[in-house]
This record gives C-alpha cells, sequence and structure tokens, in this order.
C-alpha cells in the first residue's frame, strides 16, 4: 500500500488572497507559516552587552528561553573563538611534515551558490561566503566536533536543554562573509526558528571621511532585517527573525566571522515540535526538500 505521511502534517490549502507591499514589514517565510507566535526582525536590544543596565533589558519579552541560550553562548565565547582561529585559520597547529604532523584546516563545506535546499530559488551572495559547519540541513558534522569539540559541546548542551533547532532546515556553523561580499534581501523559509549570531571577528569601523560604502546611510559592514540595520560587536550575540526579510554586507577589506546557530521560537511548543520535526523528515526522505538521507 501506498506510504502514509505522519500524523498531524501540515496542509497546504487555496487561501484567501494576500496583501503584499503595504510598507509594513511582517514576516514572509517562503515555505512554511506558523500562526500565532510573537514576532520581532530582532529579539536583541542594539549595541554591545556589556553593562549590567543593558543586559538586563537585552532579551526581548525578558524570555527566559532565549536569554538562557544566548547566555550560554556567550559565556563560551572565548573558547568558540579560539577554536575558529584554530580549526579554520590553522592557527597554533603543528605542521611538521617531516614528523608527519600536518594538520589542515578544515574546508568550507557548504556550496552557497547552489540551488536548493535552505536558498531555494537561487545563489544569495556576491563575493566570498564561507561556511564551516557543526549542523549543516540537521545533520552533525563528525570533522566539525574532532577539532572543534568545545564549539560542538556548548551546542549539544543546547540540543540537551531542547532549545536548539533540530530539523532539516537547522544549521550551525562559523559564517565567513570575506571583504567586499555581500547577502541580497531575502527571506528564511519558516517562521519556526530564531537565529542567534555571535560575532567572532568584526572589521574595524573606519572614519566616515575615508569610509569607501556605496551608501552613506548604512554601517561599512552590518545586516538589515524589515526596517531595521544593526551592525555587529564581537563577543555579543544577535537573535534575529530570519522569516522577515533580511540582507548582510560586507563593505569593508577585512573579513567578518560569526558563529551562527538556529533555535527553536520559544513559542513553539514541544508537543508541536515533534510533529514538526518528524514532517519534515517525512518530507526530506521522500526527497522533496533537502538531501535525502
Amino acid at each position: 500500500s501506498e506510504e502514509q505521511p505522519p500524523a498531524d502534517s501540515a496542509t497546504i490549502v487555496q487561501g484567501p488572497s494576500l496583501l503584499a507591499s503595504t510598507g509594513v514589514h511582517r514576516p514572509s517565510p517562503s515555505l512554511f507559516h506558523l500562526p500565532g507566535l510573537r514576532s520581532l526582525p530582532f529579539w536583541t536590544a542594539p549595541g554591545s552587552s556589556s553593562s549590567q543596565q543593558q543586559q538586563r533589558h537585552r532579551i526581548a519579552f525578558n524570555d527566559p528561553t532565549v536569554t538562557s541560550a544566548v547566555q550560554h553562548v556567550e559565556s563560551n565565547y572565548d573558547a568558540i573563538r579560539s577554536e575558529y582561529f584554530s580549526a579554520v585559520l590553522g592557527q597554533g597547529n603543528e605542521t611538521n611534515p617531516h614528523n608527519g604532523n600536518v594538520t589542515k584546516p578544515l574546508e568550507p563545506d557548504y556550496d552557497v551558490s547552489s540551488k536548493g535546499g535552505e536558498h531555494a530559488e537561487d545563489a544569495l551572495h556576491s563575493g566570498t561566503w564561507d561556511w564551516h559547519s557543526y549542523i549543516l540541513n540537521g545533520a552533525k558534522n563528525e570533522k566539525f566536533r574532532e577539532r572543534c569539540p568545545k564549539t560542538a559541546q556548548v551546542v549539544d548542551d543546547l540540543e540537551k536543554e531542547r532549545m536548539l533547532f533540530g530539523t532539516p532546515f537547522g544549521f550551525c556553523f562559523f559564517s565567513t562573509l570575506h571583504d567586499k561580499s555581500s547577502i541580497k534581501a531575502h527571506s528564511g523559509p519558516m517562521n519556526l526558528r530564531l537565529r542567534m549570531h555571535l560575532p567572532l571577528l568584526v572589521p574595524k569601523k573606519k572614519d566616515s571621511s575615508s569610509s569607501t560604502t556605496t551608501n552613506n546611510t548604512r554601517p561599512t559592514t552590518g545586516i538589515r532585517v524589515a526596517d531595521q540595520t544593526r551592525e555587529w560587536h564581537e563577543g555579543s550575540s544577535i537573535i534575529l527573525d530570519d522569516s522577515y526579510v533580511h540582507e548582510v554586507w560586507n563593505d569593508s577589506e577585512e573579513s567578518r566571522v560569526l558563529f551562527l546557530l538556529d533555535l527553536w521560537h520559544p513559542d513553539v511548543r514541544m508537543e508541536e515540535r515533534e510533529k514538526i520535526t518528524n514532517m519534515f523528515n517525512y518530507a526530506r526522505g521522500k526527497g522533496w526538500i533537502g538531501a535525502s538521507k
């Protein structure tokens, strides 16, 4: 008999007409929308998180789950940054070919120019954008764990607390946007996740008189989500809802490096998470999304 989809699968329906281009920014996921979730372009206040006052009012809605995730990742900033320098840049590694100890840096592992998967319609970037992934389309990379054990453990801790977005659309990687590169405006596939950026390397600001940016109204390196623009500060996380239209640019002459990971939106209940995960795993197994295992 024909295989049946899992119970409580999403249903595609012929819906009412949708208003677009009203001038108001709203979530616009390209694949899947769960109604009733709290929604903001950014879930973290602008600026760095250096002062106690900023920490106290930093996370939207004072959400305890998001706050816990941010605090856990940021408390391991030094270890994560150190492992990036070692595993990706090769700093501090033994490279003596005479005794056979040659440790090669991790290679980029995602073709950002390809269609399909996370970016279903077209390549998004111009310039050079490298991914070094621990989690790619929901699957863990053991080579990353070997080279970045502390970073992997931080992520595994979030998974144990059921915060990590565990679907074929879950990602966790070092995101390196090289100089003179950009990622064009797009929407994420769903509103089920929140995306965390932990900045590891941020190009130094230039004097406005010497800036080479082509748009003087925006910072040389930054991110826009909906109608809000932010800059990154090393060690201070940004939480964003990528179901809003967003874009990223690095007009500097240096690389910008983030540790990026996906969290469950805190309003998605545990029983919903299980059913959603089963639904997406079934779709991947049928070859409808991502790569079939």
